[in-house]
């Protein structure tokens, strides 16, 4: 893959999609299985939750067909047909043409040959590493949960770890805790207890993990507050008694902090997750979530000044609140601005983000990648979209002459690569 070499010389005779295309990236959020990182089931690519979606919100009983079916994708292949128009299905294009070499619309009657073409793969011990070559992958941040993963078993050479926290925060309960004192082995019966606990859960990814991660829900408000009020909500929890509204601000607050202090020790940056409220009755499983403005985000401005020696990495999945966000990352030098999560992975919202954040921040405070893809295939799929949508916005600017040619090159490698890097010491 391209990298720094690209200014000049050879790259001033190749097109910005062409240089775009040509240069590797770090994939910071993933939900891939180190252990088995690409499909092992052709479902795992033609039936990724995004697609499923999609295919159920015009009435396909795809969650029905999937738990009957000996062959689901075999039976839902002729409702394709109905997506072809969504950035979904473009990704899932990429990935059979540009892996498997399949041109053709996927449909009832050449299913059996799609399924031979990628079937063909998962005994392929290679697979793996042509589908990352293709890709064109430095590094990819596996979503690690504390409380069932022992201790980093991966190749530190290929990943690194996010640690994902939120059931020790806005989800704490009592089944989280009883999960913690399981993997630890000894009591969190106090809050005091719960950081130490916690603290060795940090202790144990030292050196492996990069960041901590948190998805708050929409509708969530966290607060500075005093460790007190904390204490005898988090005893009442412990014991199993119902909390007030009031009370779970107070805890999950306070837990918020607990991570921030455990960050700001271990010079881990935290990802932070906006947008989205889940668990909504009939939206879509298995993710049940639907995209929301984030409430509290002058409460959360408090948290970036309180801990300013944090760096705090956002990532929206409510387009509409990206001016608001984008602006709280201009006046606070500890806030970046991360990809486009979710319900904003489609052209005119990248294309959107890409050129609000070029215009009104510094190069440097962006990420301009993340696939949440949870098979390799889906990161080349992903990763498509993405090196396409930049390359767009580039020769948007350099048409405009607002940015040169070297400029507009040396800002597609910062997005792709080069500030994940930097701001993850990778």
């Amino acid at each position: 893959m391209l990298g720094a070499s690209t200014f000049g010389g050879v790259s001033q005779n190749l097109s910005l999609e062409d240089i775009v295309r040509g240069i590797s990236l770090v994939d910071v959020h993933t939900h891939i299985d180190f252990r088995n990182p690409t499909a092992s089931d052709p479902s795992q690519i033609m039936l990724y939750h995004y697609i499923a979606t999609e295919l159920r919100s015009v009435g396909i009983p795809v969650e029905e067909v999937r738990a009957k079916s000996r062959d689901p994708v075999g039976d839902l292949i002729g409702y394709f047909k109905l997506i072809r128009n969504t950035a979904t299905y473009w990704c899932l294009k990429r990935i059979l043409s540009d892996l498997y070499g399949f041109d053709r619309d996927p449909n009832v009657d050449n299913w059996p040959k799609l399924k031979e073409c990628i079937t063909a793969n998962f005994s392929n011990p290679v697979w793996a590493r042509r589908v990352w070559e293709r890709t064109g992958i430095d590094k990819i941040f596996l979503t690690i949960n504390p409380l069932t993963e022992a201790k980093p078993e991966f190749d530190k050479k290929m990943y690194v770890a996010s640690l994902r926290l939120d059931p020790l925060v806005g989800g704490l309960s009592k089944e989280s805790i009883d999960q913690l004192e399981k993997i630890s082995g000894c009591s969190a019966s106090s809050l005091d207890r719960f950081r130490d606990l916690l603290t060795d859960r940090f202790k144990t990814f030292n050196g492996s993990a990069v960041t901590a991660a948190i998805s708050f829900q929409s509708f969530e408000n966290y607060r500075l507050t005093y460790s007190a009020l904390a204490d005898e909500a988090y005893a009442k929890l412990y014991l199993g008694k119902p909390l007030s509204g009031l009370e779970r601000v107070h805890l999950r607050s306070v837990a918020l902090s607990i991570v921030l202090d455990l960050c700001r020790e271990y010079k881990l940056p935290i990802q932070i997750m906006v947008g989205v409220v889940r668990d909504i009755p009939g939206a879509s499983p298995p993710d049940l979530a639907i995209c929301f403005k984030q409430k509290g985000l002058l409460s959360l401005c408090r948290f970036f000044h309180q801990y300013r020696d944090v760096d705090f990495h956002l990532i929206s999945a409510y387009r509409f609140q990206s001016h608001e966000l984008t602006i709280i990352a201009k006046n606070y030098p500890n806030v970046y601005l991360t990809g486009y999560w979710w319900y904003c992975f489609f052209p005119e919202s990248i294309l959107q983000h890409i050129l609000e954040r070029l215009q009104l921040i510094p190069m440097g405070k962006t990420c301009g990648f993340f696939s949440d893809a949870y098979v390799l295939e889906w990161i080349y799929g992903k990763a498509a979209l993405t090196r396409k949508m930049i390359a767009e916005a580039l020769d948007y600017m350099v048409g405009r002459g607002f940015y040169t040619r070297s400029l507009a090159e040396e800002i597609a490698i910062s997005l792709l690569s080069g500030n994940a890097k930097r701001l993850f010491k990778l």
